[in-house]
C-alpha cells in the first residue's frame, strides 16, 4: 500500500508490532538485555495505541466517520428498522396503558420486524464492509500507481467506516441490555 498508508492507525500493524514487542522483550529477558526489555514493552505499549486509534470512529445518528477518513451512511434497513422498533415500542407501550390488546399485538409484530429488518441491514453493512477493507488492501497492495493507491486507501477506510458503524450500533445496543432498558 503506499507510504501514507503506514502513517494511518492500523489494527493489523499494530497486531504485527505488538507480536515484535513480546517477541523482543522475551528475547531481553532471556539474555538478560534489559534494553531489549524496554524497547520490546515500548513497542507493545505503542500497539496498543495504535489499534485503540484504528477502532476510532465518530457516529452521528445514520453516518459514521473514521479518523483515516472513511465515511459510511448506514443502510435503509438498518434505519427503518430502527424506527419500526420505536414505534412499535410505543404502540406497545400505549396499549398497555389503556388496555387496548389490539394496539399491543400490533407494536409487538412491529418491534420483531424492526429488529430482523435492522439485523438483515446491518448484516449488509458488514459484508459491504468487510469486502471493501479486503479488497482495499489488496489492490493497493498490487499497484504501484499513486493515483490507485489513493483510491484503494479510500475504499479501505470507507469499509471500515462501515464496520465501525455496525460495530457502535452492538455495543449501545449491548450496553441498553446491561442497564436493563
Amino acid at each position: 500500500m503506499s507510504g501514507n498508508n503506514e502513517e494511518q492507525p492500523s489494527t493489523f500493524g499494530s497486531m504485527i508490532q505488538n507480536a515484535v514487542g513480546t517477541i523482543q522483550s522475551g528475547f531481553g529477558q532471556l539474555v538478560g538485555s534489559n534494553k531489549d526489555v524496554t524497547d520490546g514493552e515500548t513497542k507493545k505499549a505503542a500497539a496498543v495505541e495504535q489499534n485503540e486509534q484504528s477502532h476510532t470512529a465518530a457516529k452521528l445518528g445514520p453516518v459514521t466517520a473514521t479518523s483515516g477518513g472513511g465515511a459510511h451512511v448506514d443502510n435503509k434497513d438498518r434505519q427503518q428498522g430502527a424506527w419500526d422498533q420505536t414505534i412499535g415500542s410505543g404502540k406497545q407501550f400505549v396499549g398497555g396503558l389503556v388496555g387496548n390488546e389490539s394496539l399491543k399485538s400490533s407494536g409487538k409484530t412491529q418491534y420483531n420486524e424492526g429488529v430482523q429488518r435492522e439485523t438483515a441491514g446491518q448484516a449488509s453493512d458488514l459484508v459491504e464492509g468487510i469486502t471493501n477493507r479486503v479488497g482495499g488492501t489488496l489492490g493497493g497492495m498490487f499497484t504501484t500507481d499513486k493515483g490507485e493507491q489513493e483510491a484503494y486507501r479510500r475504499q479501505h477506510e470507507e469499509g471500515k467506516a462501515a464496520i465501525r458503524s455496525v460495530e457502535a450500533d452492538l455495543q449501545k445496543k449491548a450496553e441498553a441490555e446491561e442497564r436493563g432498558l
